[in-house]
């Protein structure tokens, strides 16, 4: 058994969003030992799902592998996903900040304004899921000043979050 095979979707990542697949898969092979041997030692093709051709809604698709030895049998588990497709919309919000770590600080020291290259983001998901995010918020971490001192400290690659109305994450793509 070949397990925690990584899953490979075909599908236009631009326009839609695809929920329902797994991680991964595991992979059984079948046949004689010898034959089991070299297609555990030539690992041929990823798992593949092709969605390309698939329009919003919900599909049950199959999964792929063609093994590198014709003598094997190679069964996949799961060997089908019901998957759902939605259009990926986008939409512009307002970023906040969220200082973390600020007990950290040396108490001389305090923030008194944080200011980003720009006011703006784009978040992009399903239309239920934008639904959901009720914030996006800059997570600025100052443990990562390296020696603060008074004045302008510019941070980069700073995490970006979206939050619902109980604070939980909402799983979406930020830009």
């Amino acid at each position: 058994v070949l397990t925690n095979q990584e899953l490979t979707a075909l599908y236009n990542e631009e326009a839609y969003v695809v929920e329902g697949l797994p991680k991964s898969v595991d992979i059984t092979l079948i046949g004689r030992s010898a034959d089991l041997y070299l297609a555990k030692q030539y690992p041929s093709d990823e798992v593949i799902v092709d969605l390309r051709d698939l329009k919003p809604g919900t599909h049950e698709v199959s999964l792929k592998y063609n093994g590198s030895v014709s003598s094997v049998e190679y069964k996949l588990t799961p060997s089908s996903v019901t998957v759902v497709i939605y259009e990926k919309l986008t939409e512009s919000r307002t970023l906040s900040s969220e200082i973390m770590y600020e007990n950290k600080l040396d108490s001389k020291y305090t923030i008194s304004n944080i200011s980003f290259s720009r006011d703006e983001v784009y978040i992009k998901g399903a239309e239920y899921k934008l639904k959901q995010v009720a914030v996006v918020k800059a997570l600025v971490d100052v443990s990562k000043i390296v020696n603060p001192t008074v004045g302008t400290t510019t941070l980069k690659d700073i995490p970006l979050v979206a939050y619902d109305v109980n604070g939980e994450i909402v799983d979406v793509e930020i830009v």
